[in-house]
């Protein structure tokens, strides 16, 4: 167990929340206790760091700002003392092209972040799903693919029905490219980004940005593309229902699930010590 715990870091869909949810009242009150005893908490998502993301601290209805966001998983980081979104390793307008022509095969909606909206190639109930579930604007291309790479961006993600995760994802590792790597984030979701980034290399950056070394920071998380914060942080927590390679890196492993209130529960039942 972490001997000193200065800051939390957590995942959002599927960790804190299902997705498009409300905190579970355990993990709230567990956030709120710890925070006013000095702990900092902030989120390591796969989310753009725009307006949307500072929403959900009213919509979650927590006293107080996120003390830090990691986006994009792990390529952007703000912090409430330098509030300026930094961003690392974005993709060359090469790369995105090069990985949008690659996928073509298999007829996914290419889709990627853009300020405060989502760039698709087109609309389909998955991306509909999203865009309610966020109150996301998504601008449709009509399968315009150059309008996804006018510039640099942090990644290019592609929707699809979990049931083809499987041919998509071997779809994905035919891609051979020491410029981007392909990762699914979610079910039905598959991200492709520069290599150099991933939520540990984010939670580093945060480290030596805030002074907080990284043995201090406890982190949680569910899906692959947590497994390397939960690696990195001194100490990381896989949640119940996560994925086995994210548990594989863990340090330990909730007894509940996400929808268990798995996070608070873990939070009052491990770190009762730092809320004295």
């Amino acid at each position: 167990m972490i001997k000193e715990l200065k800051a939390v870091c957590a995942d959002v869909d599927g960790t804190l929340c299902l997705k498009g949810g409300q905190l579970y009242p355990m993990t709230h009150q567990a956030i709120e206790d710890l925070h006013a005893h000095g702990v900092l908490f902030g989120l390591g998502t796969g989310r753009a760091i725009n307006q949307r993301v500072f929403t959900m601290k009213e919509f979650w209805g927590l006293s107080f700002m996120f003390d830090f966001i990691i986006g994009m998983n792990g390529g952007q980081l703000w912090t409430s003392d330098e509030p300026t979104v930094k961003n690392q390793y974005l993709l060359s307008r090469e790369s995105m092209k090069e990985i949008i022509e690659q996928m073509r095969p298999m007829n996914l909606n290419a889709v990627i972040y853009e300020d405060e909206h989502m760039v698709a190639t087109r609309m389909d109930i998955f991306q509909e799903e999203s865009m309610k579930r966020n109150h996301t604007e998504v601008i449709v291309t009509d399968g315009d693919e150059a309008r996804l790479y006018i510039r640099p961006n942090n990644n290019v993600l592609f929707r699809y029905d979990p049931e083809d995760e499987e041919k998509v994802l071997a779809h994905a590792k035919t891609l051979n490219c020491e410029r981007y790597i392909g990762m699914r984030t979610a079910p039905g979701c598959l991200e492709f980004m520069d290599p150099r980034v991933n939520k540990g290399a984010g939670l580093r950056a945060y480290s030596e940005q805030s002074g907080i070394p990284v043995e201090a920071i406890m982190a949680f998380g569910d899906n692959d593309n947590d497994a390397l914060m939960l690696k990195e942080a001194g100490w990381g927590v896989c949640l119940k229902d996560g994925s086995d390679y994210t548990k594989s890196m863990a340090d330990a492993i909730t007894d509940y699930n996400c929808d268990e209130d798995g996070v608070g529960r873990y939070l009052y039942d491990h770190c009762g010590m730092f809320l004295k």
